[in-house]
């Protein structure tokens, strides 16, 4: 089917804004191959596939069907990667019809992912996770679901199917639903107590604004680092800093913020596929969301350029390995930590004999430490119960 894909794809050549002076070898530009404009495509000689999403038709905001072109703009524009990454620019995806559309990304997504290809989705509208999602689904009969939004996008009963309700068709539908969903910068008055109530009656997670505010930018990490599948919408940025919102929004994300958290998405090796959605483009002032956009889809590259390589790619015996007995709870823990960078694992029991590795953070190393169970520890033991609750 590759060598078809030319057919899938609108061809784009950008208008390059450029972030500053110097040789043309010196940008990002250089790091990136057009599908249209490659003679002999050899997909194993890529790293990253960028797909645009020219279509608005399930949002609210009318005119993200115009951003992938310029977001493209400035993204070739900035500096080039710190270590050598091969991205292909395939187009704007075509469809006559949003089921055209998502058929034709399921079946993108799922071809890339068998060729340890890293799609990177610029939006257009954030329900097009949908398709991601499925395609996923194909390799990954588990995957770990990562949505930034200040909202969550459930679908409530008597509610149409958009990109406002998106999250809840998915995770109602057992076949696709994500094994875990962690929903990062979310604002409780911004979400109802039903949608609430969702999330954490199928154990999943909901990290607030206020503890990423609280506990720092790193505190969000470990949710990332366990990501297969990574969903952004971009009116998580409150308005100062990116002002295509409908609603009027004073809080949100900073731009840095959102960078700081796309650089750990980038990060993780597991990602495999990651979109950045819902940026209107007719209400964005003098290109602010747009520029910030193109930046935290370099941090992404960046982000992927300087993996670690850590748990799964390396043995967890090669780390730092800690036992933890909480007396109270006759419970025992292990912890694994890697000296280098300071990141943690623990296990999980699923079944008897079996375990499962999970990343957190040294926070969870302390609590434990101080004969408490770990929020997260016991948040995927409870999932364990919801998962037997469902057979």
């Amino acid at each position: 089917m590759t060598e078809d894909w030319i057919h899938y794809f609108d061809y784009t050549k950008p208008n390059i804004i450029n972030a500053f002076e110097c040789e043309d070898n010196e940008r990002l530009c250089a790091q990136i191959s057009s599908l249209h404009n490659v003679t002999h495509l050899d997909w194993d000689s890529y790293d990253i596939a960028l797909i645009g999403i020219p279509d608005s038709r399930n949002s609210v905001h009318k005119s993200c069907d115009k951003t992938p072109d310029q977001v493209r703009n400035y993204l070739w524009g900035l500096r080039k990667l710190s270590k050598p990454l091969n991205i292909i620019d395939l187009g704007n995806l075509r469809g006559n019809t949003i089921d055209d559309r998502y058929k034709a990304l399921e079946e993108i997504v799922s071809e890339l992912s068998r060729q340890n290809i890293i799609p990177i989705i610029i939006g257009g509208s954030q329900d097009y996770t949908l398709p991601m999602a499925k395609g996923i689904n194909k390799h990954l009969s588990k995957y770990n679901l990562a949505v930034i939004d200040s909202k969550i996008d459930w679908l409530l009963s008597g509610q149409d199917y958009s990109a406002s309700s998106f999250l809840g068709h998915l995770c109602n539908h057992t076949e696709i639903a994500p094994f875990d969903l962690s929903i990062i910068g979310a604002q409780r008055y911004l979400y109802s107590e039903p949608q609430e109530n969702k999330i954490h009656s199928s154990a999943y997670e909901i990290y607030r604004l206020g503890q990423i505010r609280q506990f720092g930018c790193s505190s969000a990490e470990p949710f990332l680092r366990d990501a297969d599948l990574v969903s952004v919408d971009m009116t998580a940025v409150r308005q100062s800093d990116q002002p295509s919102h409908i609603i009027p929004q004073p809080n949100g994300l900073s731009a840095e913020e959102l960078c700081q958290l796309m650089w750990y998405a980038g990060q993780s090796d597991r990602l495999k596929c990651i979109g950045i959605f819902e940026l209107d483009n007719q209400s964005d002032t003098n290109n602010l969301g747009t520029s910030l956009k193109a930046q935290s889809l370099w941090h992404i590259l960046e982000g992927i350029a300087l993996r670690y390589k850590d748990y799964p790619v390396k043995e967890l015996d090669t780390y730092r390995q800690f036992f933890v007995f909480l007396e109270d709870y006759e419970l025992e823990i292990k912890f694994y930590n890697n000296p280098d960078n300071d990141r943690w694992w623990v296990e999980i029991p699923v079944t008897e004999g079996n375990i499962e590795v999970i990343s957190c953070g040294r926070a969870d190393f302390e609590v434990a430490s101080s004969n408490e169970i770990p929020e997260k520890w016991f948040r995927f033991i409870q999932k364990k119960d919801c998962k037997l609750a469902e057979k």
